[in-house]
């Protein structure tokens, strides 16, 4: 608690300074402030982002790979798809102005997916089971190395779902749980919190699948406790607009 509110005082002191955006135009600046916005509020990104979630990912349908009468569907129910779209699109051309030493932010294109990288908390993750890492990925890596394939990947990426026990670990819902849905065929897990409300609640709640027997209370809480504190510091922090200004400032503070 008291790391959480050090960190929170450090990064408030210098949260509203003036971004790196001399050469943006107005109307990129307003993709890329709906872009955060959506982001922020409609994923999970930010718990990464302003939390100790090692990893975070996003996934948006590409309507030119879906079947038209699928594609109307998507496109009506899915209202944030040209934010979305048109907004990475800018960020990949100013993304050099922003260099990150604590996140990584990438897109895999065969998955249409956007990743967003805590580099401490995800190597942390990947040291408590490096056994699982050595057995389901390369039994030579170091912690750092496979800290390097995540936010870089060459050969291999861990976030897909080949491998369900280390995407689930990366993502932050502990090594039981991450485990027990890989063989969810033998183990019936529920959802760690209730359905997010869009209209009552402008922060969306992670999904996450956990063991609800009574065996694995004190992961459960751990993971429970991570979402709780990267929650209070997103409401902290994204409290008005300015939602890109704000994203910018947590993503390159050193």
């Amino acid at each position: 608690m008291i790391k959480f509110f050090l960190c929170f005082l450090i990064l408030q002191a210098g949260l509203y300074g003036t971004a790196t955006t001399q050469n943006f135009t107005q109307d990129d600046l307003n993709k890329l402030e709906g872009f955060f916005d959506y982001l922020i509020h409609n994923s999970a990104i930010g718990y990464s982002l302003c939390g100790e979630k090692p990893v975070s990912i996003e996934t948006f349908p590409r309507i030119s790979k879906i079947p038209l009468r699928y594609a109307i569907k998507i496109f009506m129910s899915h209202p944030g798809y040209s934010i979305v779209w048109n907004g990475w699109h800018v960020w990949q051309t100013y993304a050099h102005h922003f260099n990150s030493k604590k996140f990584a932010l990438r897109f895999i294109p065969e998955y249409d997916t956007l990743v967003l990288v805590n580099k401490c908390s995800a190597k942390k993750v990947i040291e408590e089971n490096l056994d699982l890492f050595h057995i389901h990925v390369d039994a030579q890596k170091t912690a750092d190395e496979f800290l390097e394939e995540l936010c870089a990947p060459l050969k291999i990426d861990y976030i897909s779902c080949k491998n369900t026990i280390i995407l689930g670990i990366l993502l932050g819902y502990g090594r039981n749980n991450a485990i027990a849905f890989k063989n969810s065929y033998l183990q019936k897990l529920v959802p760690l919190d209730t359905e997010w409300n869009r209209y009552l609640d402008p922060f969306l709640k992670p999904s996450c699948m956990v063991i609800n027997d009574g065996s694995n209370e004190m992961e459960n809480a751990k993971v429970r406790q991570t979402f709780k504190f990267a929650r209070q510091s997103l409401q902290s922090f994204f409290k008005k607009d300015h939602c890109f200004e704000i994203f910018v400032k947590l993503f390159t503070n050193e």
